[in-house]
């Protein structure tokens, strides 16, 4: 199984360089933070600027004048020219759109926030009926409206028949966003967008590819990790164990449907800690087949333990990780050994405090039996 090892900063020789194009032109800045999120939701990036620093083209009056920017932030963990750093597309953090801007004359600066070009979708509403479209050709709508690329897989199920008595929600006024959020979730598909593409497709399978966190408890002095913060949380309400129901109505078949997962639970034994009783939740959606119904109460599940225990880090930054690749702890020699999946990864560089980068993650307990 591959890992993929962060060492300590000391260890690396490193010259980490950013950029940021605000229409497409090169603009000095003073600090950039980049957050990505795992799917389903915008990334978000950040950047102060210092009005001393800043080309007479693009000062006070510029920024107050813009009705839209779009903003490309670049970083390089090892620049081959640090002190003329010219970003390649290999480099790219983010491609957005600057939503809100702050001029402080006082303070002698400009800070600006914004999202990727999710935000399109997020902000435009649509009460338009698709029932006769599958998922996969209203993504490619959506995203030719908007001129992004689309990376899709086709689907063949026509979204009416999801709702019950040819009924649809996707006709009531919704963002563009959660309508394909909704149709990633009948499909369990991932939707994201990066840079110009969106991407509706399977969700990706374990590639073995693990990125390390390690923890190493010396008998005496200091430990030492690749981390320079690291804490886990554990749920004890969902270690009760958690079962899934979902009831449905299928106009087509004029039958009712009812799964739930896990199919068999194990109670806890007399003497064990935690509750005999597990958690359950119940969902009714429209116009599912006996095999549907199951794999969205399975889909559900996973959803629900995936937060069963949590990790936070902050290290050095490296443009090694992203939020699709598990992370692995080791060392500590605990239950807390063990992977993780990444939900939002949040990357800043700055004179101040250098090229840094901060990770939650979450997971199922690798302590709980699977309940299958």
């Amino acid at each position: 199984m591959p890992d993929i090892n962060a060492l300590p900063v000391e260890a690396r020789s490193r010259q980490p360089r950013g950029a940021v194009k605000l229409g497409g032109v090169i603009v000095p800045h003073e600090a950039i933070e980049v957050e990505n999120n795992a799917y389903r939701a915008a990334d978000t990036f950040a950047v102060d600027f210092a009005l001393n620093a800043l080309p007479t083209a693009y000062g006070p009056a510029w920024f107050g004048s813009q009705s839209e920017i779009l903003c490309e932030i670049f970083v390089s963990e090892d620049a081959p020219s640090p002190d003329n750093y010219q970003p390649v597309a290999a480099d790219r953090l983010i491609l957005g759109q600057v939503d809100d801007i702050t001029f402080d004359p006082l303070a002698g600066t400009i800070h600006i926030t914004g999202r990727d070009l999710t935000a399109r979708l997020i902000d435009t509403k649509t009460s338009e009926n698709f029932l006769n479209q599958t998922s996969s050709q209203i993504a490619q709508t959506l995203a030719a409206r908007h001129g992004l690329t689309a990376q899709v897989t086709a689907t063949t199920t026509r979204v009416g028949t999801y709702y019950s008595q040819n009924h649809s929600g996707l006709s009531q006024e919704r963002s563009e966003w959660d309508l394909l959020v909704e149709l990633a979730a009948y499909e369990d598909f991932d939707v994201y967008v990066r840079g110009e593409t969106l991407y509706f497709q399977p969700k990706p399978t374990d590639s073995g590819e693990r990125y390390v966190i390690q923890w190493q408890q010396p008998d005496s002095g200091a430990p030492e990790s690749n981390t320079t913060q690291l804490q886990f949380d554990r749920s004890l309400t969902i270690a009760k164990g958690v079962v899934v129901t979902v009831r449905s109505w299928n106009a087509k078949s004029k039958r009712a449907f009812n799964a739930s997962w896990p199919k068999a639970v194990k109670s806890t034994k007399p003497g064990q800690s935690g509750a005999a009783t597990p958690l359950n939740y119940h969902y009714t959606i429209a116009g599912l087949t006996q095999d549907q119904a199951t794999q969205r109460a399975k889909a559900i599940y996973e959803q629900i333990v995936q937060h069963m225990v949590r990790l936070s880090a902050t290290l050095p930054g490296d443009m090694l990780l992203d939020c699709s690749m598990l992370v692995e702890v080791r060392g500590t020699g605990t239950a807390w050994d063990q992977t993780y999946y990444p939900d939002a990864l949040r990357r800043s560089l700055s004179v101040d405090e250098g090229f840094r980068m901060s990770l939650t993650a979450k997971n199922i307990s690798d302590t709980v039996e699977n309940q299958t």
